[in-house]
């Protein structure tokens, strides 16, 4: 590998890390904000987080960070933008719902 490819390898796996951190942390948020709609009176849209999966923040924060290191490992770590683009407008989601509620 020359010089220029290992700098663009390295300039990717760190704009995946990058990416990756922000996955983890908006399943985090996701689950903290799924919590509290449930409490306010919500119910959850996805079957699969419907049995409490949803708002475990630890159960949430693991499955990304998986889903993160299976992606960089298989050199897919530009769908990272896209995961993260999708979880940022389910906070948002969130965000409005509890707002609403309130």
């Amino acid at each position: 590998m020359t010089r220029s490819e290992l700098a663009a390898a390295g300039a990717s796996l760190k704009k995946g890390i990058l990416l990756g951190i922000v996955f983890v942390g908006l399943n985090i948020l996701d689950a903290q904000l799924t919590g509290t709609a449930l409490v306010l009176g919500a119910s959850e849209f996805n079957p699969i987080a419907a049995t409490g999966f949803g708002s475990s923040m630890l159960l949430k924060g693991l499955s990304a960070i998986v889903i993160v290191i299976a992606l960089l490992f298989f050199r897919r770590g530009n769908l990272l933008k896209w995961l993260s683009l999708g979880m940022l407008l389910i906070v948002l989601w969130n965000v409005f719902a509890i707002w609403s509620w309130s």
